[in-house]
């Protein structure tokens, strides 16, 4: 990976803060141990280094857990219930499933696939991996997880490993296994605990954004645009939008940067714990960003971030196409592309 510096901001009123510059060095594998686990009541595979431990599952290839071992941290958003709740396939997405970390492929909002020669074949609501079995293989210092599409034909397959103890990796590789052109949509659907006045980090290009919903009307309504992170509403009022309000503020929105990153990073900070989570990832191949955002909605009091960032915008593979041409992968071909996670302390 190219050496490169990005900043972020984050909306302080007027202004904006710029964290300082993340320099990347090129991968050397940490030492890490892999182990077989139980999650809840679910057997689970973890690996950590001596900074951070991640924990997945065969069922839908999910990272349950992600955790700073120093201070014994838990970044993901996690089920209540005591026994785990799996997926079922083509059953939408229960709120008590939704959790961790998944791979929504090949479309996150149910649609019918309009491309030769998978004309009117439907697509789950969130996809299908997120409900289907993983192989999971383990050597000594890394894990494998791979599985195989339902209706469309491919192969998808992601490697983890720690190439340095406060970074984990997720290296992609999908496979079309059809002699046809297979248009898709991915998107990593991160679910993460905040805090009352966690913040939202953006490189600097994230400066207008399409609002998918906005329950409270403060962002207006579907198809609008809005200035990102200082917004001023319909009424008047000024917006922190990189500021997480509390969990009782009874609000959950969403919104997409429609144009391509130049530079393929988001994160969290949590000020209590003066933890930074950065994620990184290739803008050639995942040059999109969704936000999603739930305060505690009076229906549905989760707390929660989501970010998602995406080879295609707005959800549907049906309608990706009109916004990129390049969320496809070549007849028996096959694309690749990682996503980084990096805690620092701040």
């Amino acid at each position: 990976m190219n050496r490169r510096d990005l900043l972020f901001s984050i909306g302080l009123g007027a202004s904006s803060l710029a964290l300082r510059p993340v320099r990347f060095r090129p991968s050397i594998q940490s030492a890490s141990i892999i182990r077989e686990a139980t999650y809840k009541d679910t057997p689970s595979y973890v690996i950590e280094s001596e900074v951070l431990r991640a924990e997945f599952v065969a069922a839908g290839g999910r990272m349950v857990s992600l955790q700073d071992r120093r201070i014994g941290h838990e970044f993901l958003f996690q089920q209540n219930e005591a026994q785990y709740i799996r997926g079922q396939y083509d059953v939408p997405m229960a709120l008590n499933q939704a959790a961790g970390y998944d791979d929504m492929f090949p479309t996150i909002t149910e649609c019918f696939d309009d491309t030769p020669p998978w004309n009117g074949i439907r697509m789950p609501d969130h996809g299908e991996l997120w409900s289907l079995d993983w192989n999971v293989e383990k050597s000594s210092d890394s894990l494998s997880l791979s599985v195989h599409g339902i209706r469309l034909p491919y192969r998808f397959s992601r490697g983890i490993t720690f190439p340095e103890p406060n970074r984990l990796r997720m290296v992609y590789r999908l496979e079309n296994l059809a002699p046809f052109v297979m248009p898709y949509l991915w998107s990593a659907h991160a679910m993460f605990r905040p805090e009352e006045g966690t913040r939202i980090l953006l490189p600097e290009e994230c400066r207008t954004a399409t609002v998918g919903f906005s329950h409270s009307g403060r962002l207006g309504k579907y198809g609008d645009h809005i200035t990102w992170p200082n917004w001023t509403d319909s009424q008047g009022a000024p917006h922190n939008l990189s500021v997480v309000r509390s969990p009782t503020t009874n609000d959950v929105e969403a919104y997409t940067f429609p144009d391509r990153l130049s530079h393929g990073m988001c994160g969290l900070h949590w000020p209590s714990i003066k933890r930074t989570l950065r994620i990184s990832f290739p803008v050639e191949t995942v040059p999109f960003l969704t936000v999603l955002v739930g305060e505690g909605l009076k229906s549905d009091p989760r707390f929660f971030v989501l970010l998602e960032p995406c080879s295609a915008p707005f959800a549907r593979l049906d309608t990706s196409k009109y916004y990129t041409q390049d969320s496809a992968v070549p007849k028996s071909g096959s694309r690749e592309w990682y996503v980084d996670f990096t805690v620092e302390t701040a």
